[in-house]
């Protein structure tokens, strides 16, 4: 695919290094003439020193051809005017960076097709990570109304070998769940799980879930935390 980045700052960089090793053509558009320089330099990410809020550096860029526009300016509204020219450039997919989120119906006006929302991935990350400590938010989904989580099975919990199947019936499982990965820490390898894998202690689990099912989950794991303090307790 060939990828417009509009700011070649650390979250443009960075996500033009990967497409770039994942074998995709990009250019970033900077307004600093050493950051093109040092990015060509040290990364071989082709670069056009200008202003990505211009249209005629766009034509120059040749956004009617990009494949996917990445807008990823540090000020929201200089995102905005990008996602709005290479919307009107006919760029079928655009994909914005959002500080604020009073700028959301703004940039789907625009015509961005998929919406970071910074602000709300941050203060969603920092409840759940204080509040649930044992569950860590790997993404957030559709404007948070769902989560990528993983949590490692305790080693107290008294069901080795149960299945994902049976698993998953269990209450804090049986709704607005599914279970995406499964990391054996024996032989460090992950699988897509299906019903009849089994899970054991000390095994970590991915899962897409509703952001208002994680706290049930982490009430469910912290249950087998005071499984352990019993047994602390009686061996004493």
């Amino acid at each position: 695919m060939y990828v417009v980045v509009a700011g070649g700052g650390i979250a443009g960089s960075n996500v033009a290094r990967d497409l770039l090793d994942h074998r995709h053509d990009v250019l970033i558009i900077d307004n600093d003439r050493h950051v093109c320089e040092e990015l060509y330099a040290h990364s071989g990410i082709m670069t056009i020193h200008g202003d990505a809020r211009d249209i005629e550096m766009l034509r120059e860029a040749k956004i009617d051809k990009a494949d996917v526009a990445i807008a990823s300016l540090y000020l929201d509204a200089d995102n905005l005017t990008f996602a709005l020219l290479a919307h009107s450039c006919g760029v079928s997919r655009i994909i914005v960076k959002m500080r604020d989120p009073a700028y959301t119906e703004a940039f789907k006006m625009a015509g961005a097709t998929s919406i970071c929302d910074m602000s709300s991935m941050f203060k969603h990350k920092v409840i759940i990570e204080l509040e649930s400590p044992k569950i860590k938010v790997i993404m957030s989904i559709e404007h948070d109304k769902a989560q990528l989580i993983m949590f490692e099975i305790p080693m107290t919990w008294p069901y080795a070998g149960i299945t994902i199947k049976e698993l998953a019936l269990k209450k804090p499982f049986l709704k607005h769940c599914v279970f995406t990965g499964l990391i054996d820490q024996d032989v460090e390898s992950m699988v897509i799980p299906r019903g009849n894998d089994q899970i054991y202690p000390g095994n970590k689990v991915f899962m897409v879930a509703r952001s208002r099912q994680i706290l049930a989950i982490e009430k469910y794991l912290e249950g087998f935390d005071k499984i352990k303090g019993k047994m602390g307790s009686s061996s004493r």
